[in-house]
């Protein structure tokens, strides 16, 4: 019973990311970061249980499990991205998605079905692992439904993919994060752990083009995200936090608190005590990305206001023009 030593450095990164030392929460993991990261590098049940509870104390989060689901990296889904963006529809994608599960979670086996209404993904953990610790599944499977719907949404047309999940504990408190995360349409204490799809929707073709797109802005995002090491201060956390949010629109402020745990109040104080506002800075994570994508010439102006989530090119046009004096066109020409 092993976990792959890339997907539990993702959990800690974005641990991390919240404001926590990635040391502590690593520190009954015996490899080093640099073994962690190899393709073939498996660590241990009790490692990774005490990965997660570490990041769920440290963060004070509940949700943890949730929130790193739904805000992983699409590019940290290495082999399986890979294969879905060959696939020609959602069916085929899905397929490969269940076949390869294992390679990053072997404890949570994934099937895909089809049905008298439509396809069904079930889920079947392994009772072994689920008999150490409730609460480590519980995360586990969180973050894996929020990724899969994630995945789901960035190869469809879709937004937000419609489905019906079924989740075999009760809802505690409000379900309101639940919902947030996986959509409205949720059934709490049932038996079996299931996605729930539509057959128009399964046998979908895949958006190619969007998903090429959307490929390029996870590269850009995570290269400008790197590049930020040299920055310091809660500025920085936020920066990388909006970066790492793109899917392709830019998130809200309530998200990126979200994201990092707290209020958005509490997000405004804090960015203004070190001279920022949150929009502002958006605004200019979004000019200086228009920039560097226009030193691709395989990239159309028309795709580049996709990528930064203009609702015209006309726009984009217009609000690069106001800035620089400068359309894109004669901007991508001075290059």
């Amino acid at each position: 019973m092993a976990f792959n030593g890339k997907f539990l450095v993702n959990l800690a990164l974005f641990a991390a990311q919240r404001g926590v030392d990635i040391k502590e929460v690593l520190q009954h993991v015996t490899k080093p970061m640099e073994e962690l990261c190899a393709d073939d590098c498996m660590v241990s049940n009790p490692e990774y249980q005490a990965v997660i509870e570490n990041a769920m104390r440290l963060t004070q989060d509940p949700h943890f499990g949730l929130h790193a689901g739904e805000n992983l990296n699409l590019s940290a889904a290495g082999l399986i991205g890979q294969i879905t963006q060959t696939c020609g529809s959602i069916q085929e994608a899905l397929h490969y998605c269940c076949e390869f599960a294992n390679l990053g979670c072997s404890v949570l086996p994934m099937r895909l079905m089809e049905t008298k209404k439509g396809y069904e993904v079930r889920i079947t953990p392994d009772p072994e692992w689920r008999s150490f610790s409730e609460e480590t599944f519980r995360q586990t499977l969180d973050g894996v439904l929020a990724f899969t719907i994630r995945e789901l949404e960035s190869l469809s047309l879709y937004q937000p993919f419609p489905i019906v999940i079924h989740l075999p504990w009760k809802a505690e408190g409000s379900p309101s994060e639940y919902h947030r995360v996986l959509g409205e349409h949720i059934v709490f204490e049932k038996k079996d752990i299931a996605i729930h799809l539509s057959k128009e929707h399964v046998e979908q073709k895949i958006v190619n083009a969007d998903y090429n797109l959307l490929r390029i802005l996870v590269a850009h995002a995570q290269e400008k995200s790197d590049k930020l090491e040299g920055e310091s201060g809660f500025s920085k956390i936020v920066k990388q936090s909006v970066l790492k949010l793109i899917k392709p629109d830019f998130p809200s402020l309530e998200q990126v608190a979200h994201h990092l745990n707290m209020s958005p109040r509490t997000l405004q104080r804090k960015l203004q005590m070190e001279g920022f506002s949150f929009q502002l800075m958006v605004n200019e994570l979004r000019f200086e990305m228009a920039k560097e994508y226009l030193k691709n010439p395989e990239l159309s102006i028309k795709e580049i206001s996709y990528l930064l989530n203009y609702a015209e090119p006309s726009v984009f046009i217009r609000s690069f023009k106001a800035l620089t004096g400068k359309t894109p066109n004669n901007f991508r020409r001075t290059i």
